[in-house]
């Protein structure tokens, strides 16, 4: 069966027979009439054995594809081993950590393993409140950095009637130029007693924005001048997603922090945070959790880095990059504003339309990608076979150009 078929024929009538009209059916419940029973590299099979090319890889966590053989080996291991020691040290944490740091600046450490990028956020946090003696915090408008009350605040106004003391939501690319938000930064960082500036230097669900490289070189050297640490969140954009290392390789300096995750494990739950080394740990950062460094996870990052070393990932993600461009690019003349790099992008839709039709048609054409609001992700794993790909983009770029050429 064919790509283009897969889920058409997979789909009852009616909701297919609704794609193309104003009422859709919800994502939810085409999610709910479509179960996934198995996964292979960069293609997932439903209950029938039909096929879908995976552009969205978990959320971006399977970034070496689905059922790594050499991974789950690792995990086969470490299952007959030890699963949790209730914060006794292990030899595979250490494993980890050391793995990490192999890819990190010689500058920094791994202070923590943890199962989310929320938590690492939020441990983040209490690190630089404690170096800093200081309260506040600074993020800026449609970043993710998290979906507690904390980090969610930092990101966006869930319209809860939250408020926060000493957190600090700064406006970003999608409403102020580059000099105003820095403007607006310095006479934050002047005005307040602020330890962290949160940075998510890709923003890969508010649209796939990124500054120029000289602004967050002087967002580093404001932090510097006003004694306020500078936290990257590379938990999506790490590892070569974006064509480097880490998204900060390409700006001359590190930052205080990184948050690592997603692609850490290939999906396995598990983040980190990196610090310089000038700032050890301390009891009263509280850097223990129940599964904070728990063996399974450290199996799961010793193995991907491992695979991740051997798959040159930097020659791939250029070659994924030149093809994922070369067809959404030209897509700007039809009002859609593509943003991104390596395998990472985003396209915005024009004002009053909604990703969610996008995605289902693309879903009934044998493509799975994400979508939230106007915004449409795409996500390949690393490993994505070129003809995938290839057949993957031909369809997005058809299914976009068919939808918005009148």
């Amino acid at each position: 069966m064919s790509l283009q078929q897969t889920v058409r024929t997979s789909l009852p009538g009616p909701v297919l027979g609704s794609a193309d009209k104003a009422g859709l059916e919800s994502w939810q419940t085409i999610k709910g009439q479509i179960r996934i029973a198995r996964a292979e590299n960069d293609l997932l099979f439903d209950e029938q054995n039909r096929e879908l090319i995976d552009l969205f890889s978990g959320n971006g966590t399977v970034w070496l594809g689905h059922a790594n053989r050499r991974i789950n080996a690792r995990l086969a291991q470490q299952l007959d081993r030890v699963w949790i020691t209730g914060g006794l040290e292990t030899n595979v944490r250490c494993e980890a950590a050391a793995a990490i740091e192999r890819f990190i600046p010689s500058s920094h450490k791994v202070a923590a393993l943890y199962s989310t990028g929320m938590e690492a956020s939020e441990f983040a946090i209490r690190m630089a409140r404690a170096i800093t003696g200081k309260p506040g915090v600074v993020g800026f408008e449609n970043s993710m950095h998290g979906k507690s009350l904390a980090t969610a605040f930092l990101g966006w106004d869930n319209h809860d009637g939250i408020m926060l003391p000493q957190f600090h939501r700064l406006p970003y690319l999608s409403t102020l130029a580059e000099p105003d938000i820095l403007e607006r930064l310095e006479t934050t960082l002047r005005l307040h007693p602020i330890s962290l500036v949160f940075v998510e230097p890709l923003q890969g669900t508010g649209g796939g924005h990124s500054a120029s490289d000289d602004f967050y070189r002087e967002v580093f050297r404001l932090c510097e001048q006003y004694g306020s640490l500078l936290v990257f969140d590379e938990i999506l954009t790490g590892f070569y997603r974006t064509g480097p290392a880490f998204y900060f390789s390409r700006l001359g300096f590190s930052p205080h922090l990184l948050l690592l995750g997603k692609a850490l494990g290939n999906g396995f739950p598990v983040s980190a945070v990196a610090v310089n080394s000038d700032y050890p740990v301390s009891p009263k950062m509280l850097p223990g959790s129940t599964y904070a460094g728990n063996p399974l996870a450290a199996a799961a990052v010793v193995a991907t880095l491992e695979e991740l070393d051997r798959a040159g990932p930097l020659e791939r993600v250029q070659d994924i990059e030149s093809t994922i461009a070369e067809a959404i690019l030209p897509l700007t003349e039809l009002g859609l504003r593509p943003r991104g790099r390596g395998a990472m992008w985003i396209i915005e839709l024009p004002a009053g339309y909604d990703a969610q039709n996008i995605a289902l048609k693309l879903y009934a054409r044998g493509i799975f990608a994400s979508y939230a609001g106007r915004i449409l992700r795409l996500l390949p794993p690393l490993t994505i076979l070129p003809s995938h790909l290839s057949a993957a983009c031909r369809i997005v770029q058809q299914v976009l150009g068919e939808a918005y050429a009148a």
